[in-house]
């Protein structure tokens, strides 16, 4: 029987992520392990997340922490990790399920038809593999003699059977009734993470290599693996984490009509015009299982295979440049927590006056700040703004601002952004996500 991480200490835990030690594939870390590789994750981060929360002095034993942009869950976990009843929350069907599992499950569910959780997953990857929707949409025809210019490359075919046959038998347990939704989700966040360690992408499903692991090779090690489902860790905090799939002006709005009380509410709206829901739609497919209509083959524009809805009626207001500003507004007037983390980045749509204003406007405003390296694809493609800050506002709604103008706040982090220039070279920031 898979036993839980219910250590929570009397010592306050430290978050600093190291990739020697908590690479997603072996951490035996419950913040880290099967995290899916994710764009825009604060796994990196959370050190400087964590020194905002504590400025705050609640006491997390006795606090809810409200993740409005769950996304990974890896800011979710951490703030279980510490103590706080969790709610979290993301619009992608990818993340409800794997947050169902890290965050929402305290321990593994019993899984009492099926002989236990691991005895689940030994069932799954000892299917034998079965071409379905993964396997014809996504995988070439061959693995050794494919044709770049007609097949999709995002899985070897041998892992889109494996993918095929595991995620049609959960799809069968649960028609079955042999499954809750909890235990659908801790069968899911194993594949997910699977589904995307094993890609053959640098991160996003928006593109693939062209050949396994591109002109370099890069990652074989992964892309070549065979899909293999591993137990989740679990991290039991002894309260009652919530987990939803709103649009999170919705569950704004829902939190405050039941009077659910929230000491501390964090917000990772998009930074850019990139919807989620197509960056990662083959985990909202997997997800879903919904065997979207797609060619099976590249033709024309869509070589990706991604669904239109994805692109057009799942984008978000945060990624347009005219919407994103007002929508944080709004969001900001009817969030109803004493302390308000929002994470935003000098290269984000929302305008940096326009953010820290919004801020102040609500209450007592601090700011942290930390430079990093923008995110590139390739390692040898060099850009004219290497380096951003990724910054926290700190909101205290229950006090008037007293600390410096939207001129002095924005001031430090242009600052924090220009002394990296200066100081560092290119080379020497870790990318964030």
């Amino acid at each position: 029987m898979l036993s839980p991480d219910s250590s929570i200490s009397q010592a306050k835990p430290m978050f600093q992520y190291q990739k020697e030690n908590h690479a997603a594939a072996w951490t035996q870390d419950y913040v880290f392990q099967q995290l899916i590789p994710y764009i825009g994750n604060k796994r990196k981060l959370l050190g400087l997340l964590q020194q905002s929360i504590e400025f705050t002095e609640v006491d997390p034993a006795k606090a809810t922490f409200l993740d409005l942009f769950a996304g990974s869950g890896v800011v979710a976990r951490m703030a279980k990790r510490l103590g706080f009843r969790v709610i979290a929350n993301d619009w992608e069907p990818y993340s409800y399920d794997i947050n169902a599992c890290h965050v929402g499950c305290n321990q593994p569910p019993l899984f009492a038809e099926l002989g236990g959780y691991e005895r689940a997953l030994a069932l799954l990857n000892s299917l034998d593999p079965r071409e379905d929707w993964v396997t014809r949409h996504l995988c070439p025809d061959d693995d050794i003699h494919f044709d770049v210019e007609r097949d999709r490359m995002f899985y070897t075919r041998a892992n889109g059977m494996r993918l095929d046959a595991m995620r049609d038998r959960i799809e069968l347990w649960d028609h079955q009734g042999v499954l809750s939704t909890a235990e659908k989700s801790c069968l899911l966040a194993p594949l997910l993470y699977q589904a995307s360690y094993t890609s053959n992408t640098s991160g996003l499903f928006k593109a693939f290599h062209r050949g396994w692991g591109g002109q370099t090779g890069t990652a074989l090690y992964r892309i070549l693996s065979e899909v293999d489902l591993k137990p989740a860790l679990f991290c039991d905090n002894g309260r009652d984490n919530e987990v939803y799939q709103f649009d999170c002006h919705q569950l704004v709005q829902y939190l405050a009509s039941e009077k659910i009380p929230v000491d501390v509410a964090y917000l990772d709206p998009p930074y850019n015009q990139h919807p989620y829901g197509s960056n990662y739609h083959v985990l909202n497919s997997l997800s879903l299982w919904d065997k979207p209509s797609v060619t099976p083959k590249i033709e024309g524009r869509n070589k990706s295979a991604i669904r239109e809805d994805w692109k057009t009626e799942r984008r978000s207001a945060y990624n347009y440049r005219s919407e994103a500003w007002t929508a944080y507004a709004a969001m900001m007037e009817n969030l109803d927590a004493h302390y308000i983390l929002t994470s935003y980045s000098t290269d984000g749509m929302i305008p940096l006056e326009g953010m820290v204003s919004t801020c102040i406007s609500k209450g007592h405003t601090e700011v942290f700040c930390r430079p990093y390296k923008r995110y590139r694809v390739s390692s040898q493609r060099f850009s004219s703004k290497p380096v951003n800050v990724e910054f926290v506002l700190l909101v205290d709604s229950r006090r008037r601002h007293r600390g410096g103008s939207v001129e002095a706040l924005c001031e430090k982090i242009r600052h924090a952004e220009a002394t990296a220039l200066m100081i560092h070279p290119e080379n020497s920031f870790e990318l964030v996500g």
